[in-house]
């Protein structure tokens, strides 16, 4: 057997049990790309946008926001095509590692120096494109190297990102640093650190030149449609994965006015703010988050069951939207916030298992990952646009705006259900 044989087979789909060590430092890196951007988005971009015209504070982080999804959609596809292409002797993945990671550092400066809308919108144009080389990249190592009895575990530890890094960087922006130099540097200087021991000791055999399929750009773009009659399991994740990510994003994004404009907090809490009580229901969720998430990723592989969980996992957000569309007291939101974070936390983890698993070509991992993820970048465009909608004239309808939610994610669980290459 030849070298590039070897290679071939391994690429088909892996076999070899990852290690501890590889799962930890895999871990870390995954918690530090949330580190960049989460802080970026519920922080610091906000700020900016105050900064640069505060009457319009809203208007501009919504054109910046609907910009860098639509830019993100496009960037992840494109990244992970080109990460399947890659020939370079450090292999296929390393090299947009460390070149997204830089440019995701440098896009920070980009954006700090931003004097108007404009300025913004080209610096998270730039964060979106570097950082998606990154992202990419990082995703794409689940199905290259963890074989499938083990996707539910590492999966399980990769679900940590979201919460643990949402919790530590808005600890570190929000709380121990003030000046906007030093909060920039920060999250720069953590994503460095995560990533670098990984792309580092990453086992990332480089691409044969013979592999690698020649470059045509109606070929290349053709291949971003998978014929849904061809993958009808793929389809069905991707159906699944955005109608969850839609009601998870309009659960998450109006929570805030939630408490302000229908729970009347403030009201129920006298000298306390609605940011505080946002505060505490985003602490008991990320505990619950966590918990559940390594739980229910490590469950599936043990009874090698996926559908069962991640099913489970998208009925009990409607179970949790239900309850929040019935604006009930505040011990029974915090309880359905509970709830909503053991379901987040289960989806999470098992569904990107799943979805590893049902990919249509393990050659081209990183593509298919890229479409994948338009499940997740689509969402945080819409969601605003439905939501406008449902609120209605006066914007306070959260009644059915959580009935909505509560539909969509009971829908993206039923459809998972009829997938037959996954148990």
């Amino acid at each position: 057997m030849t070298a590039a044989e070897a290679i071939g087979i391994d690429r088909a789909r892996p076999t070899t049990p990852v290690k501890p060590s590889f799962i930890a430092a895999f871990t870390l890196a995954q918690i530090g790309a949330y580190v960049s951007f989460m802080p970026l988005f519920q922080v610091l971009l906000p700020l900016k946008a105050e900064v640069i015209d505060s009457a319009n504070k809203a208007v501009v982080l919504s054109q910046v926001a609907i910009l860098g999804s639509i830019t993100a959609s496009f960037a992840n596809l494109l990244a992970g095509a080109i990460s399947d292409r890659t020939t370079s002797r450090f292999g296929r993945r390393r090299p947009w590692m460390v070149v997204g990671a830089l440019g995701t550092v440098a896009s920070y400066f980009l954006i700090m120096m931003a004097r108007n809308a404009a300025h913004l919108m080209a610096g998270v144009v730039c964060f979106q494109l570097a950082f998606n080389l990154l992202f990419s990249a990082l995703l794409a190592v689940l199905p290259d190297r963890v074989p499938d009895a083990q996707k539910g575990r590492v999966a399980a530890f990769l679900s940590l990102g979201h919460p643990i890094g949402a919790m530590a960087g808005a600890i570190l922006v929000g709380g121990l640093l003030v000046g906007e130099a030093s909060r920039y540097f920060a999250i720069g200087v953590v994503l460095l650190i995560a990533i670098a021991p990984f792309a580092l000791a990453l086992n990332d055999p480089p691409l044969p030149r013979g592999e690698r399929p020649p470059f045509d750009w109606r070929e290349f773009l053709a291949g971003f449609w998978i014929n849904p009659r061809a993958y009808p399991d793929f389809a069905l994740a991707w159906v699944s994965r955005f109608m969850v990510l839609v009601a998870i994003t309009l659960t998450q994004c109006y929570m805030l006015f939630y408490l302000q404009d229908a729970l009347h907090y403030p009201d129920l809490f006298p000298g306390r703010r609605a940011e505080q009580g946002m505060a505490l229901l985003t602490t008991v969720a990320t505990c619950a988050n966590v918990a559940c998430g390594m739980l229910g990723g490590m469950l599936s592989d043990r009874l090698k069951r996926r559908k069962l969980f991640a099913a489970g996992a998208a009925l009990t957000l409607a179970g949790a939207m239900i309850v929040f569309s019935m604006v009930p007291g505040w011990p029974v939101v915090v309880a359905g916030f509970v709830i909503f974070g053991c379901a987040v936390g289960c989806y999470y983890a098992v569904d990107i298992a799943l979805v590893s698993q049902v990919l249509p070509s393990q050659k081209d991992a990183g593509k298919d990952l890229g479409v994948i993820n338009l499940a997740n970048t689509l969402p945080q465009a819409m969601a605003p646009i439905l939501a406008m909608w449902v609120l209605g004239p006066a914007h306070v309808n959260y009644h059915a705006l959580y009935l909505v939610a509560a539909g969509l994610a009971a829908a993206g669980g039923l459809a998972i259900l009829p997938i037959r290459g996954v148990r």
